[in-house]
């Protein structure tokens, strides 16, 4: 376990300058809140974002080739894989942290009150999501350079993101689901309960396809 951590650590040392710049994007997710009057649309961008942020660990360890270093480490690829993994997490749950911050207190300034049923629920989609995004960006992150697979890895990501967003703003798709809005009205803690059970399902399948695949990588 130790070693899992320490290689963690070392993800957050290669990418401390790539972080402090992509944080910078959190910004761009508040200003997209005002915008669009919803704190809801602030908190899915910024997770939007933090799979960018998770994801630059990558860019920096192919730009300083350190799969040669892990090479030579006592460290086992399983070991790294989890590593990164736990890197993922630990930069999820800070943007979800930030965006339900950012959320609550958009929520106080714009309506005098926090709406608890679609805060919840925005809060638990998005940090689904970002679990969804990263299970499916880094098996092939790992397989494939960053530089080449980047593009077409996280485009459609985003994209699913924004279409999300505009179907939820445009259509009157609450409708569909009266029944499940009045269950989670009435047990609205299991939101984020749901949320964090399924990102944590989604990183763990997506951690033993890339243990799978990184293994059988040369390196």
């Amino acid at each position: 376990m130790n070693r899992v951590i320490n290689a963690t650590k070392l993800d957050f040392y290669a990418s401390k300058s790539m972080l402090r710049m992509t944080s910078l994007l959190v910004i761009i997710g508040v200003v997209i809140g005002l915008a669009a009057h919803g704190p809801e649309y602030m908190m899915m961008f910024i997770m939007v974002f933090a799979v960018t942020s998770s994801g630059s660990v990558f860019s920096v360890h192919e730009k300083c080739h350190s799969d040669k270093l892990y090479g030579i480490l006592p460290l086992k690829k399983s070991e790294m894989i989890l590593g990164r993994y736990l890197y993922a997490l630990i930069i999820g749950a800070a943007y979800a942290a930030t965006g339900g911050i950012l959320g609550f207190a958009m929520s106080m300034v714009m309506s005098g009150r926090l709406n608890a049923l679609p805060y919840w629920a925005t809060l638990a989609i998005a940090f689904a999501y970002f679990c969804f995004a990263v299970g499916v960006a880094y098996p092939i992150f790992f397989k494939f350079s960053f530089t080449k697979a980047y593009v077409f890895t996280m485009l459609p990501m985003y994209v699913i993101a924004v279409l999300f967003l505009f179907v939820t703003r445009r259509t009157d798709f609450t409708s569909g689901i009266g029944s499940a809005i009045k269950f989670f009205t009435a047990h609205v803690y299991l939101l984020p309960t749901f949320g964090l059970l399924a990102g944590l399902v989604l990183l763990v399948v997506s951690a033993l396809i890339a243990n799978l695949v990184y293994t059988r990588k040369e390196i």
